[in-house]
């Protein structure tokens, strides 16, 4: 009942929370459109090659088959400069066979005093394995957003404006992904988001590269993603991180990115426990070099199925 009460606690301060209008950019708050799951707010986004679990259902589809689990997680976030919140859960079943897949999704919002941005991204993905070094995976995703009118940067603006009775982007797009294992321990990872060009940078068009190690205690990874949509020109993030699992069931994790679409620097840190019953997750990401610095705070709850048990028991039956 502890990690129970813990996760309900963090979000219910999160939903209750007020504060003075955004003192971040629009773009910050944002973040993408990306889902904030606590993996990859501690590691600064770089789980292109090794994010499995429920983390792969919102970065690399591929990567669902990076582990055999059967997960559901609970999930929310919080930027208190930017006055974002997002709370929302996943399932993913990677227990038997070549075929993984999962399905998850979040409500969002940010700046409620100004834009007052809310969204939300429901996802389905499936994934493949072929042989035993190849995976490829596809997302549908499904994203809904609503804005306040004449609160945008250009104010009363067809450019960035919202409406009072209809979402602003209200569309189905996709992600696709592929992982390789090039050596034992050394993978490669590589995705696309929001394929179907929507040319907005509510549903930017991104790509992202990771090459990483692990030995199953320690996990080392660099990224670099591209975005060909939110600005006048292709703008990167580069990002590293590092991941130690401590007697066996404590994960401790460090991330660093550069942002050169916000022009920010800024640091990941978070800590987790897990049994076999359950798993509990808390991360951090706080700007370091910005002229708006910006923090993001993530926890999750997972509860982890045993597969083989269930099945053990259903053919006692």
């Amino acid at each position: 009942m502890v990690p129970v009460a813990t996760f309900l606690g963090v979000a219910s301060a999160a939903a209750s929370a007020h504060a003075d209008r955004s003192s971040t950019t629009i773009d910050q708050g944002y973040e993408l459109g990306e889902i904030q799951e606590p993996r990859s707010v501690a590691m600064a986004g770089a789980d292109e090659a090794w994010g499995g679990s429920t983390g792969a259902l919102f970065k690399n589809p591929a990567n669902l088959l990076a582990s055999r689990v059967y997960h559901l997680e609970g999930l929310a976030a919080f930027g208190p400069e930017a006055r974002r919140q997002s709370f929302g859960g996943a399932v993913v079943d990677s227990s038997k066979g070549r075929l993984a897949g999962g399905i998850g999704g979040t409500w969002n919002e940010m700046d409620p005093d100004g834009i007052k941005r809310s969204w939300t991204d429901l996802r389905l993905a499936l994934a493949y394995l072929f042989g035993n070094a190849f995976s490829l995976g596809m997302t549908g995703r499904y994203l809904r957003v609503m804005q306040r009118t004449a609160a945008g940067p250009l104010g009363a603006s067809l450019a960035s404006d919202g409406t009072s009775t209809k979402p602003i982007f209200n569309q189905l797009t996709f992600d696709a992904g592929a992982a390789l294992t090039l050596a034992e321990g050394v993978r490669l990872g590589v995705s696309g988001h929001n394929l179907t060009s929507t040319k907005t940078s509510l549903a930017p068009v991104l790509l992202g590269t990771g090459l990483g190690f692990s030995n199953g205690m320690v996990t080392l990874e660099g990224d670099v993603q591209f975005d060909f949509t939110t600005y006048s020109t292709t703008r990167a993030r580069a990002m590293l991180g590092a991941e130690y699992i401590a007697a066996g069931c404590l994960p401790l994790r460090a991330g660093y990115r550069y942002d050169d679409g916000t022009k920010t620097h800024g640091v990941g840190f978070g800590v987790g426990y897990t049994d076999p019953r359950f798993g509990i997750e808390v991360s951090a990401r706080r700007d370091l070099v910005a002229d708006h610095p910006a923090t993001m705070i993530s926890i999750a709850l997972r509860i982890f199925i045993d597969v083989a048990m269930k099945s053990d028991s259903a053919s006692q039956d």
